[in-house]
C-alpha cells in the first residue's frame, strides 16, 4: 500500500519532467533553426531573439539550440558576436525576469536581444575598423533581433498561456506572422535548382491564413513572411509585395471556396513578380507559388482547422450574449402583446356582442350571425397561436449560452467540400455543453451529397460526434440540422390496413428526428373512412410534421392544424393526433394526444397503457393536447394505433405485447394489426394503423 501511494505521489512529478524536457527539446530545435536564418545576407539576429523571448527555463533550451547553431558552418558574419550576444542576452533575461510585470516580459525579451546584439556588433565595428556602412548594419541587425524578440515573447504567450478557443487581437496576430516568417526563412536554405522548401512552406501558410483568417488573415500573414524574406537577400525583395498581394486576394476570395482563394493568389503573386522580369529567382519563386498550392488543394480541409483559433473574434462571446439576451426580451415582449392584443379583441368582441344582443331584443330583428363569432374566435385564436410562438422561440433561445463562431466557420469549409454553398451556419451549445448545427446551403453542383459522409466529416471539425442531419427544403435553400450524438436509437415498424382494402386510408403518420435530439412520431385519424378520412388524416399529420420540423413547439402546431381544419371548407373536417416526443439523451417520452386512443408502453416487461380524454381537431375553435409523461430505458417499447385496433378491446393487445419476445418491431406491428382483422367479428370494417418503437443503446 505505501509503495501504491508512493508511486502515485511521484507520478505528477514525473509528467512535469517529462513536459519540461519535452520543451527543452522543442526549444532547442527552434534556437538551432532560428540560428541559420539571415538577413543581408550574412547576418543572423534571430537565434538571440529567440533564445531571448525563451519562457522560464525554456532559455537554456533556446540557448542551447541557437550556440550550436552559430558554431556550425554557415553563412553568418563574425559568429563570435552571436556567441556573446547569446551570453550577453541570456544574462540580461535571467537577471531581470522577477523584477519586471508579466506584461512587460515581451518587451524584456526584446530589450535585452537588440541590446546585447549591439552592444556586441559594436565592439566587432570598432575591433575590425567597418566603415560606417558596415556600422548601420550592425545597428540595423540589432533592431530586428529587439523586434523579433518581441515578436517571439507575444506569440508564445499567445500558444502557451490562452485557451485555444480565444481569438488574437490584430497586434497579435501580426507578431505571429512576423515569428512565422523568421522559421520559415530558416528553412530557404533547403533548395533544390532555387526552389526553396522554406517559401513552398510559406506560401502554404499564407494560403491557410487568407482561408481561416480572410482578407485581414491573409494580408498580415503575407506580409509578416514576405517582410522575413525580402530581407535576406536583395533578389527576394519582391516578395514582400508579391505575398502581402496575394494574402490579400486570396483573403478576399476565400469565402468563393478552397479553389477560388488559391487561384486569386496565384494570378496576384504571378502579376506582382513579372514587375521585376523574369529572373531566374522570379521564375523559382512561380514554382514554388505552383508547388505550394497543388499540395494546398490536395490537403483535406481539416488539415488547416487549427488555424481558426487565431482568428475568431475575441468579442464575439459577449456581443453575442448581449444580442442574444435582446432578442429573448423582444420575443417576450412581442409575445405577451400578441396575448394583450388576444385578450383585447375578445373582450371588445364580448362587448359588441351584448350591445348587438340588447339592440336586436329592443328592435326584434335577428341576433349576430354565428359565422360572424366563428371568424371572430379564429381571429382571436390566431393572435394568441402567434404569442405562443414567439414564447417558444425565446425559450428556445434562452436554452442555448452560446454561439461558437470559430466552429461554423470550419463547418462553412466542410460544406464547401460536399459542393454546397452555405448562406447561413450557426453552432449554438446550449447549457448541457450540447452543441447543434443548423445551416443554409444551395447546391452548387452536381451529384448526391451523402448525409453520412457529411456528418462524419463536420463531426470530426467540431470534435463531437453528430448524428445524421435533418434536411428541409426552403425555397431554393436546404436547410440541414446536426444534433450530437444520443445514449439511445429507435427501431421502428409500422403496418396499417385500410377498410374494405380500399387504395386511401383515413390513417396517416409520421415519423422523424426534430435534430436536437428527440425522435418524433405523429399519428393521425381522419373521421370515417376513404378519401374524406384520408385527406383529413394527411392533412393534419403532414401540416403538424412540417411545423414541428421548423421549430414551432408542439400547443403551437397543433393550434395552427386546427384552425386550418376549421377553415378547409363548409362541411365538418375532423382528425385525432396522437403525438409521441421520445428525449434519445434521456430516454424520457411525452405523449400528446387530441381525440387519440390509447397507447402502450412496455416498461421492463410491464405494460402500461397510456389513456386521455380529448376532442378531436377540427370540432372546437380552441384545441388542445392532453399530455403524459413516462420513462423508458433501451429495450422498452411503445406502441401508438389507431381507433380500429381496438374495435375487440385492448386486453388481448396488452397481453401480446407483454409476451412479445425481442423480435424486430415491424414484425410485432403486423401481427397487432393481423390479429385485429381477424377479431373483427361485427360484420364492419375501419382503418388500422400500428406503430411500434424500440429503444436501444446507441453504441
Amino acid at each position: 500500500m505505501t509503495t501504491t501511494k508512493s508511486r502515485a505521489a511521484d507520478k505528477p512529478q514525473e509528467d512535469a519532467l517529462f513536459r519540461n524536457l519535452c520543451g527543452q527539446i522543442v526549444f532547442f530545435a527552434l534556437g538551432l533553426l532560428c540560428s541559420k536564418a539571415t538577413v543581408f545576407g550574412e547576418y543572423a539576429p534571430f537565434g538571440v531573439a529567440l533564445a531571448a523571448a525563451a519562457p522560464g527555463t525554456l532559455i537554456w533550451g533556446g540557448t542551447a539550440g541557437a550556440l550550436l547553431g552559430y558554431l556550425l558552418p554557415g553563412v553568418a558574419r563574425v559568429p563570435v558576436h552571436y556567441l556573446a550576444a547569446l551570453l550577453a542576452g541570456g544574462a540580461l533575461r535571467w537577471a531581470l525576469n522577477d523584477l519586471v510585470k508579466p506584461s512587460q516580459k515581451a518587451l524584456l525579451s526584446g530589450g535585452a536581444a537588440g541590446l546585447s546584439v549591439l552592444c556586441t556588433g559594436l565592439c566587432v565595428a570598432v575591433v575590425n575598423g567597418a566603415s560606417g556602412g558596415s556600422t548601420a548594419l550592425f545597428v540595423a541587425e540589432s533592431l530586428l533581433s529587439g523586434a523579433w524578440g518581441y515578436f517571439f515573447a507575444r506569440t508564445l504567450e499567445v500558444l502557451w498561456d490562452k485557451p485555444s478557443t480565444a481569438g488574437l487581437l490584430p497586434q497579435d496576430l501580426c507578431c505571429c506572422a512576423f515569428s512565422a516568417g523568421a522559421i520559415l526563412l530558416a528553412l530557404s536554405g533547403v533548395a533544390v535548382e532555387g526552389v526553396s522548401l522554406g517559401r513552398i512552406l510559406a506560401v502554404l501558410f499564407i494560403l491557410y491564413a487568407a482561408r481561416f483568417g480572410g482578407a485581414a488573415g491573409g494580408a498580415v500573414s503575407g506580409i509578416g513572411a514576405g517582410a522575413a524574406f525580402a530581407l535576406s537577400t536583395t533578389g527576394l525583395n519582391y516578395l514582400s509585395g508579391a505575398y502581402a498581394l496575394g494574402g490579400l486576394m486570396a483573403g478576399l476570395f476565400s469565402p468563393l471556396g478552397k479553389l477560388a482563394g488559391a487561384c486569386a493568389f496565384v494570378m496576384a503573386n504571378v502579376i506582382a513578380s513579372l514587375q521585376v522580369g523574369s529572373t531566374p529567382t522570379v521564375v523559382a519563386g512561380i514554382y514554388e507559388v505552383a508547388i505550394a498550392t497543388v499540395v494546398y488543394m490536395i490537403l483535406p480541409s481539416r488539415i488547416g482547422a487549427r488555424f481558426l483559433r487565431f482568428f475568431a473574434r475575441k468579442d464575439d462571446a459577449p456581443r453575442t450574449d448581449g444580442l442574444r439576451r435582446s432578442i429573448v426580451s423582444r420575443l417576450d415582449f412581442t409575445a405577451q402583446t400578441m396575448e394583450k392584443i388576444s385578450d383585447t379583441v375578445e373582450q371588445v368582441g364580448d362587448k359588441l356582442d351584448e350591445a348587438d344582443q340588447l339592440e336586436s331584443a329592443r328592435e326584434h330583428t335577428m341576433p349576430i350571425l354565428p359565422g360572424k363569432n366563428l371568424a371572430r374566435g379564429l381571429l382571436i385564436q390566431q393572435f394568441s397561436t402567434v404569442g405562443t410562438v414567439l414564447e417558444e422561440m425565446a425559450s428556445d433561445l434562452e436554452i442555448y449560452e452560446r454561439c461558437d463562431y470559430q466552429t461554423a466557420r470550419a463547418v462553412r469549409e466542410v460544406l464547401r467540400d460536399f459542393n454546397l454553398t452555405p448562406v447561413d451556419v450557426n453552432c449554438m451549445v446550449d447549457r448541457f455543453g450540447r452543441m447543434k448545427v443548423e445551416a443554409l446551403a444551395t447546391r452548387s453542383g452536381a451529384g448526391v451529397v451523402n448525409k453520412a459522409q457529411l456528418a462524419q466529416e463536420i463531426s470530426r471539425t467540431c470534435s463531437r460526434r453528430f448524428n445524421s442531419p435533418v434536411i428541409v427544403r426552403v425555397g431554393a435553400n436546404w436547410r440541414m440540422v446536426f444534433s450530437e450524438r444520443v445514449r439511445y436509437r429507435v427501431l421502428a415498424g409500422c403496418a396499417r390496413h385500410s377498410c374494405d382494402n380500399q387504395k386511401l386510408c383515413g390513417d396517416s403518420y409520421q415519423y422523424f428526428s426534430d435534430g436536437q435530439g428527440h425522435e418524433i412520431a405523429v399519428l393521425s385519424d381522419g373521421m370515417g373512412t376513404g378519401g374524406r378520412a384520408a385527406v383529413d388524416g394527411t392533412m393534419a399529420a403532414d401540416v403538424f410534421s412540417d411545423l414541428m420540423k421548423a421549430g414551432i413547439g408542439f400547443d403551437s402546431a397543433l393550434k395552427i392544424v386546427n384552425s386550418a381544419l376549421v377553415v378547409k371548407s363548409v362541411d365538418e373536417s375532423l382528425a385525432t393526433l396522437d403525438v409521441l416526443s421520445l428525449d434519445l439523451y434521456t430516454g424520457s417520452v411525452e405523449f400528446y394526444k387530441a381525440g387519440a386512443p390509447m397507447s402502450f408502453v412496455r416498461r421492463d416487461g410491464d405494460v402500461i397503457p397510456i389513456d386521455a380524454p380529448g376532442v378531436p381537431v377540427g370540432i372546437l375553435e380552441e384545441a388542445k393536447f392532453h399530455k403524459i409523461n413516462e420513462e423508458i430505458d433501451a429495450g422498452d417499447l411503445i406502441i401508438l394505433l389507431s381507433d380500429g385496433a381496438l374495435s375487440s378491446g385492448a386486453n388481448w393487445i396488452a397481453d401480446k405485447i407483454s409476451g412479445w419476445d425481442d423480435r424486430m418491431p415491424q414484425e410485432l406491428a403486423e401481427s397487432i394489426v393481423a390479429e385485429a382483422v381477424a377479431r373483427r367479428v361485427d360484420g364492419h370494417d375501419d382503418d388500422i394503423t400500428v406503430l411500434v418503437f424500440k429503444l436501444i443503446d446507441n453504441h
